[in-house]
């Protein structure tokens, strides 16, 4: 088989034993290159998860192997605008919601919340993962913004408790407060500090 990361081709033999061989190859390519791994396409088709498996059940017959990746580049500039577009619909959509709890909230206004509450998990874990990346200082234009945006999300994260334990004991004013008076100000400050950060278009950094 051929396994193909961006210009570089090796060859291997299709032997199941050499499997593992064949994901330390490709994690040391990774690494020398600073590339984020994103999925493979085994004969043309995508494959994005239980790779080990694959491998085992199709090592036979399987020719080539391209291993898509990211640069970190690219990885922060994609991670910067969904984070931006999900804060910037989550102004939004926060305001109706934290009334819904003020009044009778239904069925569909504690899904909204849940979803809410998944999606602000998703930020803090994207943020620590981004902040825990070599050399991030070169990579991001403004520097002291990144930083000043992780301040704010610091304030999101300490506030999860509190909303958590309101959801658990359907203090359905409370919720309404936290929504209203200290999530929808932190989405603000974290908005206008991405706005900073946000890739130019054309741009292969992130300013």
């Amino acid at each position: 088989m051929i396994i193909h990361i961006q210009e570089e081709s090796l060859e291997f033999e299709n032997d199941p034993k050499m499997i593992e061989k064949y994901f330390d190859t490709i994690n040391e390519i990774l690494k020398k290159k600073d590339l984020q791994f994103s999925h493979l396409i085994i004969d043309g088709v995508p494959i994005y998860e239980d790779f080990m498996n694959y491998f085992t059940d199709h090592i036979d017959r399987i020719k080539k192997v391209e291993v898509a990746v990211q640069t970190i580049e690219n990885l922060l500039n994609d991670t910067i605008l969904s984070t931006y577009d999900y804060i910037q619909n989550g102004i939004i959509v926060i305001k109706p919601l934290a009334e819904a709890f003020y009044q009778r909230p239904d069925s569909e206004s504690w899904k909204k919340l849940t979803q809410l509450f998944e999606g602000i998990q998703w930020i803090i874990e994207v943020l620590a993962r981004i902040d825990a990346i070599r050399n991030l200082d070169s990579l991001v234009t403004n520097y002291g913004v990144w930083n000043e945006y992780v301040q704010a999300a610091g304030e999101l994260s300490s506030i999860m408790p509190v909303i958590e334990e309101a959801m658990v004991n359907k203090d359905n004013v409370l919720i309404g407060d936290v929504l209203l008076y200290e999530i929808v100000p932190i989405f603000k400050k974290m908005k206008e500090k991405l706005q900073f950060l946000i890739p130019r278009k054309g741009s292969i950094n992130v300013s």
